[in-house]
């Protein structure tokens, strides 16, 4: 996935991405190849998640990355993490066979999307929206279908409260669906809704979309395809899927 160097900056600050837990590979003094780590609670386990990871082309290939987890899985051991997590698009066959050979095993399915709803698209007027500093985000737990993914997880907007808002239907205390966004670049980190209330979901959606000239909303998970439908009935763009795999540290 193609990001700026403003949104690579913010998405590794806020993901808590571990500089001395991560390497590089260099070739006569030139970085040919990047594993970044980050670390932090997940589901109630400390665990540590490939952030991001590059090998520049005329160095694939080469065994750079199985040279460079090995290094990294030597230092993430002295830190008694759960485990070690990564997300990797589908289509990537080749990256995929090499996790697998070095003990990782898919354990979810997501399905990302971008771009913005079709100007046909309505959205709402009935909706509140406020920092998320000012909303209990505790209430919003049974609106969740799943547990939102490593990248999205609550920790992030616990520790960067100040670059999220909320935008909900219903009150506060019985919203019917929300989705919280990042307000410099409309990024959605998380979202839910109530039963019967995916209309609503995708609602907010296209308010968003009126705003933002490239909205994303990256690990909707596979079971729940009722929303997946739905973003791509309101011309989202569905433009990769990813699997998370994991291994025992």
């Amino acid at each position: 996935m193609e990001l700026s160097d403003e949104a690579l900056y913010h998405r590794f600050k806020s993901e808590n991405v571990r500089y001395d837990l991560s390497c590089g590979a260099f070739f006569e003094g030139e970085l040919v190849a990047v594993l970044l780590n980050a670390v932090g609670e997940y589901n109630g386990e400390k665990v540590a998640f490939d952030a991001a990871t590059g090998v520049v082309p005329a160095h694939r290939r080469k065994g750079l990355y199985s040279k460079m987890m090995d290094y990294c899985l030597e230092l993430l051991k002295q830190y008694n993490f759960a485990y070690y997590g990564l997300e990797v698009i589908q289509t990537n066959k080749p990256a995929v066979a090499t996790y697998r050979k070095m003990g990782l095993e898919i354990i979810k399915e997501y399905a990302c999307f971008r771009g913005n709803a079709k100007e046909s698209m309505k959205g709402t007027e009935n909706f509140q929206e406020l920092p998320i500093t000012e909303f209990p985000l505790e209430s919003l737990e049974p609106l969740r279908h799943d547990t939102p993914s490593f990248e999205n997880r609550i920790e992030i907007l616990q520790n960067f409260p100040d670059d999220y808002r909320i935008m909900h239907t219903g009150n506060e205390k019985e919203c019917n669906a929300f989705i919280i966004y990042q307000k410099d670049s409309g990024q959605v980190k998380q979202w839910g809704r109530r039963e019967g209330r995916i209309s609503e979901l995708g609602e907010l959606m296209v308010n968003l979309s009126e705003r933002y000239q490239d909205v994303r909303l990256h690990n909707i998970n596979f079971t729940d395809q009722l929303w997946i439908k739905k973003m791509e009935e309101l011309g989202f763009d569905h433009f990769c899927d990813q699997f998370e795999m994991k291994m025992d540290c």
